[in-house]
């Protein structure tokens, strides 16, 4: 019989979910026709929420300007922010996101069309459940603060905490903007993750397997 050997890495892996599929786990609406709030001169955030642990492996946030996007200097950041008191407060993971944008082919309120800026996450974010984390973008270089007219395209009110914004990016003079904005997150949601006590059991279980299996290949089998 061939030994069974399961090594910790394998261990984790066995349990661990995989996000090659991901989905939409976070949707705060879909793009309107009332404005938006411009997130270049400003970081613009949003607050989010789950009721599960859950991996977030990317996000997706519809943007437009005036007469199109033309202003866009191509570059795009992203932070996540955990939230301090209904506003932004400790940055947990940032970084620049290669952006194609798809026109939707939805009008938005003061020229051309809303644009879908989607993006992977430079890794995976793990929201714990009940927390309130906060998405900030800025479509711009991460030294272009000048106003190029390039807006977070709102959506319809949903009870969640309006917008927040900081002008220049100094991350210290949040305000709110009135607002709410069209975004989706995607990944996974997380089963429950095991205590430690429940880990050493599963290992110590796995380790009476092995042993087991190695006593019954020491057996030997005689036939008359």
């Amino acid at each position: 019989m061939k030994k069974f050997l399961l090594s910790a890495s394998a261990l984790v892996a066995a349990v661990s979910p995989s996000f090659a599929n991901a989905a939409i786990v976070y949707n705060n609406g879909a793009p309107n026709t009332n404005g938006g709030n411009e997130t270049v001169a400003w970081i613009q955030a949003e607050d989010f929420k789950f009721a599960t642990n859950t991996a977030v492996t990317g996000a997706g946030v519809y943007l437009a300007g005036f007469g199109g996007i033309g202003t866009w200097d191509g570059q795009f950041q992203y932070t996540i922010f955990g939230d301090a008191g209904g506003s932004p407060g400790a940055a947990l993971q940032s970084g620049s996101a290669a952006i194609t944008p798809i026109n939707t082919g939805g009008a938005w309120c003061c020229g051309d069309n809303a644009y879908l800026f989607a993006f992977n996450l430079a890794s995976t974010f793990n929201a714990a459940a009940g927390s309130t984390y906060w998405l900030g973008i800025h479509a711009g270089a991460p030294t272009n603060f000048n106003r190029d007219e390039i807006y977070w395209v709102t959506t319809a009110p949903n009870g969640t905490l309006a917008g927040n914004e900081s002008f220049g990016g100094t991350l210290n003079n949040w305000a709110s903007n009135g607002a709410e904005h069209a975004f989706y997150l995607e990944g996974a949601r997380l089963p429950g993750i095991p205590e430690p006590a429940a880990w050493a059991m599963m290992l110590a279980g796995f380790g009476l397997v092995g042993a087991a299996m190695r006593r019954r290949e020491k057996v030997a089998v005689t036939f008359a």
